[in-house]
């Protein structure tokens, strides 16, 4: 998460927000996001339902493992346009922002 804070000012310039979401219960997100001085909101899920929700989920067989890192990239229409799993890649995830800046500009 601390990665996503000291690139954040990019992610607001290219119009894209961070929500980070966390199996953790509401008193653990707030302590952790003032410990870490988040700028941005952190949502508690104790199952892995909002990813099914935004399709970053499977809802057959392979079902995904357990809740662990993942970064997901939902774009203006409401599609998800990148996931992966494990510790994210910020030159991959701001390339692709500026993908979508320039996609939208055009629209």
């Amino acid at each position: 998460m601390d990665g996503h804070q000291r690139v954040n000012f990019l992610y607001e310039r290219l119009n894209a927000r961070v929500l980070g979401v966390s199996r953790s219960d509401l008193g653990t997100n707030v302590q952790f996001a003032q410990w870490l001085s988040l700028e941005f909101p952190l949502a508690s899920a104790s199952t892995s339902r909002i990813g099914w929700d935004y399709g970053a989920y499977a809802n057959e067989p392979p079902f995904p493992p357990r809740f662990e890192n993942r970064v997901v990239i939902i774009d203006k229409k409401g599609i998800v346009r990148y996931i992966r799993d494990g510790s994210p890649n910020f030159k991959e995830i701001l390339t692709l922002l500026l993908k979508l800046e320039e996609e939208f500009k055009g629209k």
